[in-house]
């Protein structure tokens, strides 16, 4: 038959019209779906934590209530990650990308690890925390993860600071002078998320608030303030009491700690703390607590890696 017959025409023209029809209503029902899901995988908004920073005992809380590790590495980070075969120069670029630079005095021998393989203990130690397996499986798992945190790789510094209150395992692998000191990152590391990752210093802050052990932390903290020039300037101190200015304690603490006197006199976070823990810093030798950390994490390093 002709197409040019009586009725071909409209025929075909309503053929069309269906056809056209199904695949628009295929193509609206992908991005429907793909939009949901996009938006489930969206981070919570920084406001909400702010806004739990305001309420010290809520937070103290929240961070305390699970027993179990949380995986808390973002999405975003977990796709960089991955990245492309362990041995391309891609992969390479990849993980150096994640890795927070280490202190300037740092020794060169303590330095220049293969970025991939510090990648290589944070996901095996991971993947063992997160198993279902013997709690000696996720003691080990924490220190995989914490040799790769003690050797600057930045998403296990940042999940020990977010888990370090509410996780016996990461406390069981990581000291608090450790822990303290992944907190003070955010301070020197440029970029937006690792101004957003300031909040873990307020929670881990609170966290020993919360078990009255704020004096030890200050203790802590000054030692990590020794050990890197980074954080003894103006422009990282003053942030720094700006932050634990939401603990209530934490700078009577911290002025403790320095000035060795039960009564402190002035506002609790005052310029005139900043001037003291200048002076402090200025006139304490290093602790060395970075060097030593780093040559034992080498050595396991090198011993799992055997194993």
């Amino acid at each position: 038959m002709s197409i040019h017959e009586p009725g071909s025409v409209p025929s075909l023209a309503r053929l069309g019209l269906i056809v056209g029809s199904i695949l628009i209503g295929v193509v609206l029902l992908f991005h429907v779906r793909y939009s949901s899901n996009t938006i489930s995988l969206a981070p919570k908004s920084s406001t909400a934590a702010v806004a739990q920073v305001n309420h010290p005992a809520k937070l103290q809380s929240q961070a305390t209530s699970s027993p179990r590790f949380a995986t808390a590495i973002a999405p975003h980070q977990a796709l960089a990650d991955s990245g492309a075969p362990s041995n391309s120069t891609t992969d390479l670029r990849v993980a150096e990308k994640l890795m927070v630079p280490a202190p300037p005095q740092t020794d060169r021998a303590l330095q220049g690890i293969d970025p991939r393989r510090l990648r290589a203990s944070f996901q095996r130690g991971m993947a063992a925390m997160q198993s279902d397996d013997s709690d000696a499986t996720s003691e080990e798992g924490a220190g995989l993860v914490s040799v790769a945190a003690v050797l600057v790789y930045w998403p296990a510094r940042v999940t020990i600071v977010r888990e370090y209150p509410r996780s016996s395992v990461i406390r069981s692998a990581v000291s608090s002078a450790e822990a303290v000191r992944y907190s003070l990152d955010p301070l020197f590391v440029p970029g937006q998320q690792s101004e957003s990752n300031r909040i873990f210093l307020v929670l881990l802050a609170s966290y020993f608030s919360g078990r009255h052990e704020l004096p030890a932390y200050a203790t802590d903290l000054l030692a990590s303030l020794s050990d890197d020039q980074r954080l003894q300037t103006e422009e990282r101190l003053k942030p720094l009491l700006g932050l634990l200015a939401r603990v209530p304690g934490a700078c009577t603490a911290l002025s403790h700690a320095v000035v060795k006197a039960r009564t402190v006199t002035g506002p609790e976070c005052s310029p005139g703390l900043q001037l003291q823990v200048e002076n402090f810093i200025r006139l304490t030798a290093p602790i060395g607590l970075e060097a030593r950390s780093r040559r034992q994490a080498l050595q396991l390093l090198e011993s799992s890696n055997r194993s």
